[in-house]
């Protein structure tokens, strides 16, 4: 990579950082394409270099998100116990939503997806290739017996992602929560949920 495709990919990342920093502060509807220039430093025309628009920025965090986690997916499938590797890369998740959203931002994302179409398609076009690589990690566990194989893994999937939204909504909107104490309760129900 030659020093200008640097430069380009480094302010790319700068403008996401700033664009999460803001959207969890403001909402994406309180924030504005200047917002993000001015606390990333560039001006707005060298934003428009890197997105189209506020939307189209939004969509790449989003899609950024999910490869982070299709990532934690393929990582936990390289393990040899897969149960504990499903269980790990649930609590990662909630612990560390993906750089650079935090918990705030992605309540604010599930919002958004709920009142935008556009933002929705994205978001579940991501989230199935993301799925997609998360069921494959729960079909190696069932072959290997750590998990119920007449499951409907697709089902599966869903139903623990939702599980991990709602502990990050959980972790973003009450203070008085701290996942860490009801890790033990939540690798339980996880695991009594996917037995054999």
């Amino acid at each position: 990579m030659n020093k200008r495709e640097e430069q380009k990919k480094h302010t790319r990342q700068r403008l996401l950082i700033a664009a999460a920093t803001c959207f969890a502060e403001k909402g994406y509807s309180g924030c504005s394409v200047a917002d993000i220039a001015t606390r990333a430093g560039v001006s707005q025309g060298n934003l428009y270099v890197h997105f189209k628009n506020k939307e189209h920025l939004f969509q790449a965090m989003i899609e950024e998100e999910h490869q982070q986690g299709a990532q934690k997916a393929k990582q936990a499938a390289n393990s040899t116990h897969f149960l504990q590797g499903i269980i790990t890369l649930m609590t990662d998740c909630i612990r560390d939503v993906g750089f650079p959203i935090d918990h705030r931002l992605w309540t604010e994302i599930l919002a958004v997806c709920a009142r935008d179409e556009s933002i929705r398609q994205t978001f579940v076009s991501s989230d199935q290739a993301m799925r997609e690589v998360f069921i494959d990690l729960l079909k190696k566990a069932a072959n290997a017996g750590e998990i119920d194989h007449s499951l409907d893994f697709n089902s599966v999937s869903i139903w623990l992602y939702a599980l991990i939204d709602g502990l990050i909504a959980r972790t973003a909107n009450d203070t008085n929560f701290e996942f860490q104490q009801h890790l033990n309760v939540f690798e339980t129900l996880v695991k009594r949920a996917l037995k054999p």
